[in-house]
């Protein structure tokens, strides 16, 4: 999805009083006001619910600020139907921005959940209404617009299906059929799942063909790897059956690093998602999937498949914690990390579940998860296996030492509880940790008082560098440079960099840290919303290719909650610092291109497609280039194509020009479609026509 897509909302709404009614489905969703963020921690699962409520034809903006967790934004209108998702590629942290038109004056619903629903820990988020104001013209009319793009869209998609099949790169025509299909998917089942028929039987004849014995093994693993990975992704969600037998009917290639274990657990782990998937629709198939996943094996995620089917079906999910329990108590807990972190998890949520009171209104209270005497053999059992744990010699490396380590520090959290089965436990706990540290080498416990007194806010300063100066040489200037790193945090900059300046000796860290410095500011800068002053910052940074990196992280975040003559004033600037040429100079400088015109097409498709169109002229020369070098240092083509998934730099410029050309499209749809056609390989046109019939049908998702 893209960084920032403006969605607009259109409902039927039968009247103000009516929807109003309907809003206080619900009551205690808390409404989001100008200027007033509210910070929150959510768990895996949980869903925080804000309501806005604005006039008829109003431009609303929110920003979800993710500190550590990945969440999903949805908006719901009053009648309680989902109407967008918002989801960007930028991991647990930084922004999710979403961007609606109002049409009546009623309560719309924004749903923030974790986007994956267990095996994460908790997370903050800050949620903040930047921007709500009157709609402009050109907003109105593109709301209106929105179902006419849908229906171009998925005309374009009609279009592409025949060249889609006659893609002759492997990766390429399976790829582009599972897009197709995710597109579909609501409009045309059975097209979709023609795609994704086409699709498996592609991957089926792509993994036949890989030779473990030839030197490009990995290359191919890491493809084929990802592409039966996306197709088990897309039927979890939409055929989970079709998803269990694709994904048991496809072994793994070998892996070529010999993980076989961490094989094994991702495969578990992609079953019990499966199994998740159903637990709502068909209870009864989710424990069957988990029960034969238990057979053979033991996996964390077994804790999510018990959580679910505890919502409607406490029976089941007490039935499959007992069975989770009789085969932990037969495994070793310090030989493997997945029986560990099963045992911590289902005893926490055992204890939760014993504090449960009587249902409301009656209601039966709920079967316990497991019993107080399956807890007991279980804590009693890590509690010996953890305390009886032996270490190899110093200095020797064993994975069971971390994970008896694991073990320890998470029987160490459970508190009262590990007390009643064991008494002096904690103490005990405390004792073994120890032993662990005063196990290690010698040198490291050494170094660990310059660690410490780099983590001390309380340690003056001068006190820091004077124990610093004392530090292996070896060591010494990374040393220093946490010590500015911390300063910089704390918001003294000028200090942080005078101690890079005096005391970091080699030149080549030293500027690189100066440049890390200027970089950290800039983030510190654009997170704050003055970018004014994070622009100043990357004018200070040395060369072009730093700069126009750090344009390229600045450019998604210029626009949210900024009038546009103040968005496309800021945009300028950021423009002029890179080259005045209509050419790139650098791949980093064209990706700071692309980027600048993603975020022209919010304001003036015009400026965007005065960037695009030089850039799609360059492309071209490129690939002609790529063409005559094939052979010598670089693969770019296969069967006379050019290859968009091997990480080849060709191919990656053209995965970014079709993101900034599909973006467009929701602004301009015929000028994209025409500055595609304008590309000379049919492959790459086929790769922007696709994105362009993704943005135009998300865009009404």
């Amino acid at each position: 999805m893209g960084w920032i897509r403006t969605l607009i909302l259109i409902c039927a709404c039968t009247g103000i009083v009516a929807a109003q009614e309907r809003g206080r489905q619900n009551p205690d969703a808390a409404t989001l006001q100008l200027g007033t963020p509210i910070e929150r921690t959510i768990n895996p699962g949980q869903i925080h619910t804000y309501q806005v409520i604005a006039d008829e034809n109003t431009l609303i903006q929110i920003t979800v600020e993710q500190r550590g967790i990945d969440v999903l934004v949805r908006i719901r209108n009053p009648s309680g139907k989902k109407v967008a998702e918002y989801d960007s590629p930028n991991g647990a942290d930084g922004p999710e921005n979403v961007s609606f038109v109002t049409t009546a004056k009623v309560p719309y619903f924004i749903d923030v959940t974790p986007l994956d629903r267990d095996g994460v820990p908790a997370g903050r988020y800050e949620i903040r209404l930047i921007e709500q104001r009157p709609a402009t013209e050109q907003e109105i009319k593109d709301s209106k617009n929105q179902e006419a793009l849908k229906a171009l869209g998925l005309a374009l998609l009609a279009e592409i299906e025949g060249p889609i099949s006659e893609l002759r790169v492997p990766q390429t025509r399976i790829k582009a059929q599972m897009q197709a299909a995710g597109l579909l998917f609501e409009s045309d089942d059975k097209r979709a799942l023609k795609y994704v028929t086409d699709a498996i039987t592609g991957y089926r004849e792509l993994a036949s063909k890989i030779d473990p014995n030839n030197k490009q093994y990995m290359n191919a693993y890491n493809v084929a790897a990802g592409i039966r990975f996306e197709i088990i992704s897309l039927l979890t969600v939409r055929q989970p059956e079709m998803a269990l037998n694709f994904l048991r009917s496809t072994p793994p290639l070998a892996d070529p690093w010999g993980n076989n274990r961490d094989q094994s657990t991702h495969e578990a782990s992609m079953e019990i998602e499966i199994a998740n998937q159903l637990a709502k629709k068909d209870p009864k198939r989710s424990l069957e999937i988990a029960r034969e996943n238990l057979k053979t094996r033991i996996s964390s995620a077994l804790t999510s498949t018990i959580s679910n089917l505890r919502q409607d079906n406490p029976e089941m999910a007490a039935e499959l914690a007992g069975e989770v329990v009789n085969k932990l108590l037969s495994q070793k807990l310090t030989r493997d990390s997945q029986s560990a972190s099963l045992m911590l998890s289902l005893v926490h949520m055992s204890v939760q579940d014993s504090n449960q009171t009587a249902g409301t209104n009656g209601s039966p209270r709920r079967p316990p998860l497991i019993s107080d005497q399956q807890r007991k053999d279980l804590l009693q059992k890590a509690l010996t296996e953890a305390l009886g744990f032996k270490q190899a010699a110093m200095n020797v490396y064993t994975p069971e030492r971390d994970y008896a380590w694991s073990l320890l520090s998470g029987l160490q959290s459970l508190g009262p509880e590990l007390e009643a089965v064991m008494s002096g436990s904690h103490a005990l706990i405390d004792k073994k940790l120890k032993e662990f540290n005063s196990s290690a080498n010698p040198s490291m416990v050494e170094l660990q008082k310059y660690a410490d007194a780099l983590n001390d806010n309380n340690m003056p300063v001068e006190d820091v560098i004077q124990l610093l100066s004392k530090a292996p040489q070896q060591q010494r200037d990374q040393y220093y440079i946490q010590l500015a790193n911390r300063l910089q945090n704390n918001g003294d900059v000028a200090r942080a960099k005078q101690i890079v300046n005096d005391y970091v000796t080699a030149p080549y860290q030293r500027q690189q840290a100066l440049t890390n410095l200027e970089m950290q500011q800039m983030y510190n800068s654009m997170q704050k919303g003055k970018m004014d002053d994070a622009l100043r910052n990357v004018a200070n940074l040395p060369t072009p290719d730093e700069r126009a990196q750090a344009l390229s992280q600045m450019a998604s975040q210029i626009g949210p909650g900024y009038k546009p003559a103040a968005a496309l004033a800021l945009l300028d600037q950021a423009r002029g610092m890179l080259t005045s040429s209509n050419r790139a100079h650098s791949q980093t400088e064209l990706n700071a291109m692309l980027e600048i015109a993603k975020a022209y097409s919010r304001y003036d498709a015009k400026r965007a497609f005065e960037i695009i169109d030089p850039l799609v002229d360059q492309f071209n020369d490129i690939s002609a280039a790529a063409r005559t070098l094939e052979g010598f240092g670089g693969e770019y083509f296969e069967e006379d194509e050019l290859i968009l998934q091997n990480g080849n730099v060709v191919g990656n410029i053209a995965t970014q020009l079709s993101g900034t050309l599909g973006m467009l499209a929701l602004t301009n749809f015929d000028r994209s479609k025409a500055t595609a056609e304008r590309l000379n390989l049919p492959e790459v046109r086929l790769r922007v026509y696709l994105e362009i019939a993704s943005q135009a049908i998300m865009s009404t998702r």
